[in-house]
């Protein structure tokens, strides 16, 4: 490799298969995504593809903090900062969304180990493996409304997967899910406990692999949720989710978007849980906030390749007209917390600037031949 940023190794496994294993390794960056990154693991995934004797893929992040926290926040920043406009924002979006959907349509399973955070970029990886394993250390969130972005990386097309009001109401307060919660939702399908990540890469270059992915696929859940596995995760905290998903139902069973908001930020409660995502929604973006609104408003109606290319004009658009700019120097630049919104609340949102995050931002979308 011509750098660190990945560590890329081939698993010898029995009767000659193989498994491509990919790290990403810049734990003092939470393992963000550099466009190079994306390029890299892009690449391997079409070298791997045409080789037979490789039957799946993994992908870890190396520390104990995330499997990957997001993309290249301050590259962005700099991109939308340029003279030039953000061309180097356009072409992150543009080639991270080829990326997922690469993931999405793979031909060969792909199993993410999602020890730590689990955000942005991180997610959108997440949602294209075939099978995802949690950790207790797992913490997944769409929090792209407290830098004035929005939830993507194809998360429009997970929204109408989970149960009736979570999404809308995960990507308004940025609400953190722990392993227990990505189980209970179907975001992953098993846990391990973090200190048996590597015998679980052990234990699967013990096993032939398979040409059919439906085989491989039973083989490596057989693996995961075999007792010696299950036993080391038998204390973990029960899902505040599936405990708390009737309140959170009734606070987002609403017809427009302000009553929502209201319902959240009014609820009278002393649990911490609840008070972090009012207080996120309460600091978020109100542009952000319209444009979540409207991801869920699309989440029915769209199939993947649409999804991408409707989440690549918003993500265009909001580089160059949004709040995205403005919430990463609050939060990661200067670090004021205190981000000067376009619009103070989600009433004073007018309609036409919308309108401007979903008009075309070119004459042909980049993500047509996908």
């Amino acid at each position: 490799m011509p750098n660190d940023e990945l560590l890329v190794e081939i698993l010898e496994c029995q009767n000659n298969t193989r498994i491509g294993h990919i790290t990403l390794n810049s734990p003092e960056t939470l393992n963000s995504l550099t466009l190079n990154m994306v390029n890299e693991i892009s690449q391997f995934l079409d070298k791997w593809e045409l080789d037979p004797k490789i039957k799946m893929i993994i992908l870890s992040g190396s520390g104990e903090k995330a499997f990957c926290a997001g993309g290249d926040i301050r590259a962005l920043y700099e991109s939308m900062c340029s003279s030039e406009g953000p061309i180097f924002a356009e072409k992150f979006f543009e080639s991270e969304y080829r990326l997922d959907f690469k993931l999405h349509k793979y031909s060969k399973p792909i199993v993410s180990i999602l020890d730590g955070i689990v955000m942005g970029g991180g997610a959108g990886l997440m949602f294209g493996c075939s099978y995802k394993i949690s950790t207790e250390r797992t913490r997944f969130a769409m929090p792209e409304i407290g830098v004035g972005l929005f939830p993507d990386v194809g998360f429009t097309s997970i929204i109408k997967t989970l149960p009736k009001g979570l999404g809308l109401y995960m990507m308004l307060t940025s609400t953190q899910l722990t392993a227990s919660d990505t189980v209970f939702c179907d975001l992953t399908n098993a846990s391990i406990n973090s200190k048996d990540i590597d015998r679980l890469l052990k234990d699967v270059s013990k096993q032939t692999w398979h040409d059919e992915s439906e085989e491989n696929i039973a083989i490596i859940d057989s693996l995961v949720k075999n007792n010696s596995y299950t036993d080391e995760i038998k204390e973990l905290p029960e899902s505040k989710i599936m405990k708390e998903l009737d309140k959170i139902q009734s606070l987002t069973d609403e017809k427009e978007l302000s009553k929502v908001c209201s319902n959240i930020l009014l609820n009278q409660t002393d649990d911490g849980w609840f008070l972090r995502g009012k207080n996120s929604l309460q600091k978020g973006s109100p542009t952000s906030a319209h444009l979540i609104w409207l991801q869920c408003l699309n989440s029915y109606n769209l199939n993947l390749k649409e999804v991408f290319k409707f989440e690549l004009n918003l993500a265009v658009q909001i580089t160059r007209n949004g709040d995205f700019k403005e919430g990463i120097r609050a939060l990661i630049i200067d670090k004021d917390n205190n981000p000067k919104w376009k619009y103070d609340s989600v009433k004073s949102v007018p309609p036409e600037w919308i309108k401007r995050h979903t008009d075309p931002a070119w004459q042909k979308n980049p993500l047509e031949d996908i």
